[in-house]
């Protein structure tokens, strides 16, 4: 603006404090609108949509929301500033100039821009995770290196009798559903989802993430209380209520980035053979839950969880003798 006390297009006074106030109101109200369009409607509504219409259509909107949200809050502020009727002419040539005033649509240009590259990587986020584009742009795993991570390994039950009683297509829509049901508990509970392998999910956990709050823990009983919420969904959509067990365990890992046309973070370890072993003892000893000692050692379950000593277990492939603990929830 410079010396100018006044906007050159519409001839209305500026003030610093004023429009920091307008700015700050609509990034407010534009910011709610969005973020529940994202959580509650587009979640849903979009969800099947290939990527580039949903990045398409979701632009569109909020461009027709924010040129909506400016020209209402102009309008507002230029009647409080004129003492004026929202019909009278004076008012009127204010938004009509202001609506076609090069600095409007210069800002209306790059605001296209932004939200473009915004929803882009919104939408890459959901479709190959956080973690992964975080990484890709620091090059945390660029060069390998080693870590303390807890993992789950988390199986539906009887999954093959499931998919020939309904059909592998409805079987695909299964998967869908359930692993998007399992979402909510493992973002809250600070995990990240490293792969998915058929009808099994392995989430990983820093090591004080996973141990903070029962986390690896906590997620399970979440995710089992998120399926019971749905049961009736699945009886009805499917005519199956999806069961599953876990198998959790911590250790150190050797973490990567492998591949050349797509790359991908790989934790290689000991620990990773041990927990899916783990997870496939859960059927032996009658159990939904099982934890190794090493975990059951570090993590304060008395609290709120029924633990219970299962013995000690030769798994296949190593040598060691394992102590493993059922939990259940109080």
């Amino acid at each position: 603006m410079g010396n100018i006390d006044h906007y050159p297009e519409t001839g209305n006074y500026y003030n610093f404090w004023v429009s920091v106030n307008t700015v700050l109101f609509q990034s407010f109200i534009l910011g709610l609108i969005f973020g529940v369009l994202e959580e509650y409607i587009f979640k849903n509504l979009l969800q099947k949509k290939p990527f580039l219409i949903k990045l398409i259509l979701k632009t569109i909107f909020y461009m027709v929301i924010i040129f909506a949200i400016a020209i209402i809050s102009s309008l507002l502020l230029n009647i409080w500033r004129m003492n004026l009727t929202p019909s009278d002419s004076d008012v009127i040539r204010t938004i009509v100039n202001f609506t076609v005033s090069f600095s409007f649509l210069t800002a209306l240009s790059y605001t296209f821009v932004f939200i473009g590259i915004s929803l882009f990587y919104s939408e890459m986020v959901d479709y190959i995770g956080l973690r992964a584009i975080t990484n890709f742009f620091t090059g945390k795993y660029s060069k390998s290196k080693v870590e303390h991570r807890a993992f789950m390994f988390l199986d539906m039950k009887s999954s093959t009798t499931i998919a020939e009683k309904i059909g592998h297509k409805q079987y695909y829509q299964l998967l869908n559903d359930y692993y998007r049901d399992m979402t909510s508990a493992i973002v809250s509970t600070e995990g990240e989802i490293y792969q998915y392998v058929g009808d099994e999910i392995v989430v990983s956990w820093g090591y004080k993430k996973g141990i903070k709050d029962n986390n690896c823990v906590r997620c399970f009983f979440l995710i089992k209380h998120q399926m019971g919420k749905h049961s009736s969904f699945y009886q009805q959509k499917f005519g199956v209520v999806p069961r599953f067990k876990a198998g959790i365990h911590s250790g150190q890992v050797t973490a990567g980035s492998v591949g050349v046309i797509k790359k991908e973070i790989l934790f290689t370890g000991d620990v990773l053979n041990t927990t899916a072993r783990i997870q496939s003892q859960c059927n032996e000893v009658g159990a939904d839950l099982l934890i190794s000692q090493t975990l059951e050692a570090v993590l304060d379950l008395e609290k709120k969880y029924e633990v219970q000593a299962k013995g000690s277990f030769e798994l296949r492939g190593r040598d060691e003798m394992i102590d493993l603990f059922s939990v259940h929830r109080l």
